[in-house]
């Protein structure tokens, strides 16, 4: 039925956007993810948003434990239709549940520290998946995080200044690791399921009325005979 959706909803898709969702759906990927832990500033978390759809991160794990947040239109641009936003309720225990069903789902968890005695980004590989974990903005990563995190890593500096920007920091760090995964052998791309997934949920954000088309489709379904 996914497929029936997809082929009715393409109908209502210009050629053109069809081929450029299809390229970049070719260049999306699941095998690198970001976690933010409690971030305060909400431009920083829409920066990296942003910053997730430019590298082709199809998720993005948000837990606050401390601060709420809503997406921020102009410095999202409208990235957020496009990266999936796992959002957990405010408390806690949030970070904690978030690098758990990371865990369940085969990621190694890598924290982000401005620590250089941990190993530098560019040492970091790339052959597992990949849940890269950042911080609040002034103290970075709780013990907790720390703890659970089966790597840390920093990115070598030569300032005085002790760290980047949160929404620097993962720019940098993914444009690292997206450019070393593309040129590698590993097998980083989505399956044909995924993207038909996402297809589907794309195509019902800029469908008009993407809701009644379908409703009028399923409801003929039910209707013709067996």
């Amino acid at each position: 039925m996914e497929k029936e959706l997809v082929n009715l909803l393409e109908a209502y898709v210009t050629d053109h956007k069809v081929q450029l969702i299809n390229d970049v759906l070719d260049q999306r990927t699941r095998h690198i993810t970001v976690m933010l832990e409690d971030l305060y500033h909400a431009h920083n978390i829409s920066a990296v948003i942003r910053t997730c759809d430019c590298f082709g991160v199809q998720d993005l794990y948000i837990a606050q434990r401390l601060h709420d947040y809503e997406v921020n239109p102009n410095i999202v641009r409208g990235a957020s239709k496009w990266v999936n936003l796992e959002k957990y309720i405010r408390s806690e225990e949030s970070p904690a549940r978030c690098i758990k069903d990371l865990k369940k789902k085969g990621y190694r968890i890598v924290g982000t520290t401005p620590d250089r005695n941990s190993a530098s980004v560019h040492e970091l590989g790339i052959s597992k998946k990949t849940a890269l974990v950042f911080g609040t903005e002034l103290r970075g990563l709780s013990d907790y995080a720390k703890e659970e995190a089966d790597e840390l890593v920093h990115i070598p500096m030569y300032g005085f200044t002790e760290s980047f920007n949160v929404s620097v920091s993962a720019a940098l760090i993914l444009n690292e690791l997206v450019t070393r995964l593309k040129a590698s052998d590993v097998d980083w791309r989505l399956s044909e399921d995924e993207k038909r997934e996402l297809k589907l949920a794309w195509y019902q954000r800029i469908v008009k009325r993407s809701d009644i088309h379908i409703k009028n489709y399923l409801s003929q379904s039910e209707r013709k005979p067996l």
